[in-house]
């Protein structure tokens, strides 16, 4: 129970920084608001673990799968702030929920793994569910579309070299390498768009660093007290944070086509997540 409690704060606390981060770009550049959020991701873990106990943080087995793993998440943050720039919370976030589908379609080549014909059926039906919220060829399409698309595929490899990575890395280790390369690629970028925060704006970027990190480590501390099977259904309460946010904060009204396609890509997505959970009691089961 401790487990999900975490989970659900985490999304929420996601959710939080994603609805911070719509609004700080109505006046600062995306880029510098990535910047905002990995740089004082980093700075609070430093904070955490002084001395001694940082200094372990740079020890990795694999640090060049790390770096592309912490550039993977940097590159998805880069992409879904600048789509939510444009698009409402609600359908960035229901879009985005296609990650999982997208992991049964990866497993096969990157992990080896065996897909039936009724998870790939999930897949084809959570795909409908985005093509009603997008609707091609009913509306000018988007680019935020393509692009939120592109966040749910990239989000799915960082998934999968997370799964992988964490059987001999600690979890610290891994979050701080995504705070350090997400923090050194947007400072790299950050001067080319630069424009000085004002009081409050520093204020918002340290909001959205310090919801980001603790929300990872949260994250950690969650898998920690409930297995990743059992915890899979909870970030989909998102969405509900997402409406909320953005009814609230920014008047987006979520229409049918819209509840409609993130129902059905939710529906696919606990199909795959009971459907495997079921695979994984039977490898479990003694033979007969």
């Amino acid at each position: 129970m401790l487990g999900i409690v975490l989970m659900l704060v985490s999304g929420f606390m996601f959710v939080t920084m994603d609805m911070l981060a719509k609004y700080g770009a109505e006046d600062l550049p995306v880029p510098i608001i990535v910047w905002g959020r990995y740089v004082f991701h980093l700075a609070i873990m430093v904070a955490l673990f002084p001395g001694t106990r940082f200094r372990r943080m740079w020890k990795t087995k694999r640090p060049i799968a790390l770096s592309l793993r912490g550039g993977l998440l940097a590159a998805c943050t880069l992409g879904f702030f600048l789509a939510i720039a444009t698009v409402p919370l609600a359908e960035a976030n229901a879009i985005t929920f296609a990650s999982p589908l997208f992991m049964v379609a990866l497993s096969i080549p990157l992990l080896g793994e065996k897909v039936g014909w009724r998870r790939w059926a999930a897949v084809v039906i959570g795909f409908l569910g985005i093509l009603m919220i997008v609707r091609p060829g009913f509306q000018q399409m988007h680019w935020a579309y393509l692009l939120l698309l592109a966040v749910a595929l990239m989000f799915a490899l960082y998934a999968i070299m997370t799964r992988q990575l964490s059987r001999d890395e600690d979890p610290m280790v891994m979050l701080f390498y995504t705070g350090l390369v997400g923090a050194l690629g947007a400072s790299l970028a950050a001067p080319f768009y630069w424009q000085t925060p004002s009081v409050q704006q520093w204020l918002l970027l340290l909001a959205i660093g310090g919801i980001g990190g603790v929300s990872h480590l949260i994250i950690i501390y969650a898998f920690k007290r409930a297995s990743a099977s059992m915890l899979a259904p909870f970030q989909y309460p998102m969405i509900i944070w997402s409406v909320l946010y953005g009814y609230y904060i920014f008047d987006d009204v979520p229409d049918a086509w819209t509840i409609t396609g993130a129902t059905i890509i939710i529906s696919s997505g606990l199909y795959v997540w009971l459907r495997e959970l079921r695979l994984a009691r039977r490898s479990l089961e003694p033979p007969a």
